[in-house]
């Protein structure tokens, strides 16, 4: 009847040292948790690494992860599992990869055109080396006047666009300048394109030419 109790007494040593370490795929879990909520705001995809099972940590009731390097959360890194009561803190490597998008044209567009809702789409950018200079936004691209003609299809690049333009060279502009305590309108001919907060040049009724900022309203206006 003893040897119950002699295999018991043989086996406690080994039951109580599994109780007291802690559980690698609990911390793991963990790990994953934080990544979810952290790109969860993102277009970004990740892959954790796995802790090294002969680890022997001392169990920890509250552990805490956080980014190993907060300025560098994306591409290879690693994140920091740590308990603050037994104070042993280990590595974790995750690879972030962030998902590109990119604005395309859906139809042919002329030089001048303006672009519309329903000219542009977001797609994904399956290789970031053909991506330079491509704008990333809708918000960035409905609204802008094409600088020359593209074929649908065709990525949109910033230099491929700018803000439509308020005043055109020959157009009749009225010209206010102005300063402390006092305002003075007068008309002219503006000499080139420009686009609201774009500098311009006009040709006043005298014959003089001055430079000025375009407002919303088409006025160009100078300060003195």
């Amino acid at each position: 009847m003893k040897f119950p109790y002699l295999i018991l007494a043989w086996l406690l040593p080994g039951l109580v040292l599994a109780a007291g370490n802690q559980d690698m795929s609990v911390l793991e879990k963990l790990a994953d948790r934080f990544m979810q909520q952290e790109v969860s705001h993102r277009q970004a995809s990740y892959k954790l690494g796995k802790l090294d099972r002969r680890l022997v940590l001392p169990v920890c009731q509250n552990p805490r992860v956080d980014w190993s390097n907060a300025a560098q959360t994306s591409g290879n890194t690693a994140l920091v599992l740590a308990c603050p009561d037994s104070g042993w803190s280990i590595r974790l490597p995750v690879s972030i990869n962030e998902k590109q998008l990119g604005v395309v044209l859906t139809r042919s567009v002329s030089a001048g055109e303006v672009l519309q809702a329903g000219d542009v789409k977001l797609v994904d950018v399956a290789n970031p080396a053909m991506a330079r200079n491509v704008i990333t936004s809708l918000d960035l691209a409905i609204g802008q006047s094409m600088r020359s003609g593209a074929p649908a299809g065709s990525w949109l690049r910033s230099f491929m666009v700018h803000a439509p333009y308020m005043v055109r060279a020959g157009q009749p502009v009225k010209v206010e300048a102005g300063g402390d305590g006092f305002s003075v309108l007068s008309e002219g001919v503006a000499n080139g394109n420009a686009a609201v907060g774009d500098a311009v040049s006009v040709r006043l009724s005298g014959g003089r030419v001055i430079r000025g900022v375009v407002q919303p309203d088409g006025t160009v206006s100078l300060s003195y």
